[in-house]
C-alpha cells in the first residue's frame, strides 16, 4: 500500500563536485500520532554534507514537543559545516560543528545526530551519535546489475536497549562520544540516512530491495527515498512481522512483537559521475 502524500515531506539539493555530482533527496514521514506535529525527526543537506536528527520521545512526556530541539539542531549544524564544503573533513571538523551548534541551541531536549560528508576526492567522513545512522550501497558491476551491497555502515550506541547516545539537556554524551567512519565513494554508489523508523522495521537486505526497483528504473534521489520511506512506514505498522526491533527486544529479555511505530526519515544521495 503507499503511503498519503500528506505525510512526505520531501526536500533535494543538487550538488557538483570535481569528480562526482550528488542528487540528494529527504522524505520525512511521522509517526501517525503525530502527523500535526511534523514529527520529530529533522534533517539537512548542505552541499556535500548530511545530518539526520531523531528528537527522544520520552521528552514528550514532559509537555516538550522533542522535535524543536531535533530541528534547531539540524538548522545549527547546517551553519556549521558550511565552511567545509567541497573541503577533506577531518573527523575531528564534524564533532567541533555538532558540539558548536549544540552550545547555539536553547531549546528543550535531546536527539541522536548523524552527518555524513564527502569531498571533492571522493572520501567520505562520518560521525554517528546514536542509534540513527548511514549505509553506504553499491550495486554490483555484475549480474544482477542493480543488486545493492552494503559498503560502508554505522553502528547504533545505546546505553541500554531503546536508550540512545543523545545530544542535550541533562545527557552527559556529546558528539566526542560519538563513532566516527571513512570510506570511499564512486560513481554509481548510494548513500543513506536514516533514523532507527527505518533500521527498527526494516533489515539490510530489505532496504536493499526496496531500492532496487527505482534504482533499476533510473529514478531520482527523491524516488528512492519515498520508496524506502514508505517500505519502512509500512513495515512499522503490522503488528504480525519479524523486525529488527523485535529481535532486539527479545536480546534484551523483553516481549516485543512486529513493527515499532515510529517517525521515518530518509536522506538519499545518488553519487554520479561528473563528467
Amino acid at each position: 500500500g503507499g503511503v498519503p502524500a500528506l505525510l512526505a515531506c520531501r526536500g533535494r539539493c543538487l550538488s557538483m563536485l570535481l569528480l562526482f555530482r550528488l542528487d540528494a533527496a529527504a522524505v520525512v514521514l511521522p509517526h501517525p500520532d503525530k502527523v500535526a506535529t511534523g514529527g520529530e525527526d529533522a534533517w539537512f543537506a548542505r552541499g556535500s554534507t548530511f545530518g539526520v536528527f531523531d528528537g527522544v520521545g520520552g521528552w514528550a512526556e514532559q509537555g516538550i514537543d522533542p522535535g524543536l530541539f531535533s530541528r534547531a539542531l539540524a538548522v545549527e549544524t547546517a551553519r556549521e559545516v558550511a565552511g567545509i564544503e567541497g573541503a577533506e573533513a577531518a573527523e575531528e571538523d564534524l564533532a567541533r560543528a555538532l558540539d558548536t551548534a549544540r552550545s547555539r541551541v536553547t531549546a528543550v531536549g535531546t536527539c541522536t545526530a548523524c552527518l555524513v560528508h564527502l569531498s571533492a576526492s571522493g572520501s567520505l567522513t562520518a560521525l554517528n551519535l546514536g542509534d540513527s545512522g548511514f549505509r553506504l550501497l553499491r550495486p554490483s558491476r555484475v549480474s544482477p546489475p542493480h543488486r545493492l551491497a552494503v559498503t560502508l555502515r554505522s553502528r547504533e550506541q545505546q546505553h541500554r536497549f531503546n536508550c540512545p547516545f543523545q545530544l542535550g539537556v541533562g545527557s552527559g554524551d556529546s558528539a566526542a562520544d560519538g563513532a566516527v567512519y571513512s570510506g570511499v565513494v564512486r560513481a554509481g554508489d548510494l548513500l543513506l540516512l536514516v533514523t532507527d523508523g527505518v533500521t527498527d522495521n526494516l533489515s539490510e537486505r530489505q532496504i536493499c530491495e526496496a531500492l532496487a526497483g527505482p534504482l533499476a528504473r533510473g529514478e531520482p534521489a527523491r524516488s528512492l527515498a519515498a520508496a524506502l520511506a514508505a517500505s519502512a512506514h509500512e513495515a512499522s505498522l503490522q503488528p504480525g512481522r519479524s523486525s529488527p526491533f523485535a529481535a532486539a527486544a527479545q536480546n534484551a529479555g523483553l516481549s516485543h512483537s512486529g513493527g515499532k511505530p515510529d517517525d521515518v526519515t530518509v536522506l538519499c544521495v545518488r553519487v554520479l559521475d561528473g563528467s
